[in-house]
């Protein structure tokens, strides 16, 4: 909030009281969102457990949502995913909390680990008897979102931008808390039997990553609690892109500092896509989490139940092979996509099969779709509040 602004608002009290408030947003709070935000945040991070360049999309998702109007981004968590945990939340501080912004934190380390199966860490020393230790997951981000939950008067969205691994250490410790979870909403799923690729790059094939890399932190979650669910699945995610001209206007003198070093942050990330799949663009999965978040009314989604579905292994070492009934394995995909043990569906004939979730499979024209495209990119290079895209 500027001085002008704080000065408009302590001269407008009187007259305003019983009608707003003064705030960062423009609508009143009855209309907002409160938002926890749990992310893989990587933008600007090469190397290390990743390998290379490190996705960028998290950190647009979290610039758009925390400057809609209507929301209120009360923490982001970092988890571990894109990359090492440490680096994660790193990145997540020097772009959310060190970088001047519309929102500048607070910010908190989660899991630096995937999800430890119960099953598999026991404590043998009670009297009573074997005791696993599902606690062991418990960090400073898990602790402050169980304590932001229980706190709450108001039901809170749980936007999960990478794996699910601090949401199922509450589920597992913090059961108090659950129901003041509105929803959660998260970037993942795959229809039955439906092959990870862009259609302009058919041979270049993606692992369903949040899943993959924690898949008992979703089992838990989805099983083990009743929290409302929404997939952003694979198929919208994937059907936008920024171009490189766009992601290069974000570093423009006139757009804001964080703008600036967003479009920095994504440069290798854009060449190593140029290289992989043969086109100038940044693939833009987490933000279509962030403007369904903001703006629901633009996707179809649909109710569905869900299989977890055991992938053979082919090849001796890797899952493939023509038997292998996980989408994406064959013979001719690198083994080093090959990670998946399981694959986790997500469509309507499993309705009944398991509890219901929101499954979003599109946006409800393309008109929407390019409209997305862009105007998010003027919305990251005002960095100030939108309520509509332009």
């Amino acid at each position: 909030m500027n001085i002008f602004k704080i000065i408009l608002c302590v001269l407008a009290i009187p007259l305003l009281f019983f009608f707003n408030s003064c705030s960062n947003n423009s609508n009143s709070e009855d209309n907002v969102k409160k938002i926890i935000i749990s992310s893989d945040v990587a933008a600007g991070l090469v190397n290390g457990e990743g390998g290379g360049p490190s996705d960028t999309d998290d950190s647009y998702a979290i610039e758009l949502m925390t400057t809609y109007v209507d929301a209120e981004v009360l923490a982001v968590v970092s988890v571990k995913g894109n990359n090492m945990g440490a680096a994660t939340f790193f990145a997540a501080q020097e772009t959310f909390v060190v970088t001047p912004g519309h929102w500048n934190g607070p910010v908190f380390e989660g899991a630096l680990f995937p999800l430890s199966v119960p099953e598999d860490v026991i404590w043998t020393g009670n009297i009573g008897g074997d005791e696993s230790l599902p606690q062991l997951c418990i960090n400073e981000g898990v602790k402050e979102i169980a304590s932001i939950l229980e706190n709450s008067e108001e039901l809170i969205t749980i936007l999960a931008l990478g794996p699910l691994t601090d949401i199922a250490c509450i589920v597992l410790n913090f059961p108090e808390v659950l129901d003041k979870i509105e929803e959660i909403v998260f970037l993942g799923g795959r229809a039955p039997n439906q092959v990870l690729a862009y259609d302009f790059a058919p041979d270049v094939i993606f692992t369903d990553f949040n899943i993959s890399q924690d898949l008992r932190a979703t089992q838990v979650v989805l099983e083990q609690s009743t929290i409302p669910f929404t997939f952003i699945n694979f198929s919208i995610s994937s059907s936008t892109l920024y171009t490189d001209d766009q992601i290069d206007s974000l570093g423009d003198a006139d757009c804001s500092t964080r703008s600036q070093l967003l479009s920095r942050a994504s440069q290798d990330r854009l060449s190593e896509l140029a290289e992989l799949l043969g086109i100038n663009v940044m693939d833009t999965f987490d933000a279509n989490a962030a403007y369904y978040v903001a703006k629901p009314e633009m996707f179809i989604c649909e109710d569905a139940g869900f299989d977890f579905v055991d992938c053979a292994i082919g090849t001796p070492g890797v899952y493939n092979g023509p038997d292998n009934p996980c989408a994406g394995h064959g013979p001719d995909q690198e083994s080093g996509l090959n990670n998946e043990s399981e694959q986790l569906w997500v469509d309507p004939s499993y309705l009944g099969m398991t509890r219901t979730v929101n499954s979003c499979i599109s946006y409800i024209n393309e008109t929407e779709l390019e409209r997305f495209e862009t105007g998010t990119i003027p919305v990251y290079c005002d960095g100030d509040v939108w309520s509509d895209l332009p």
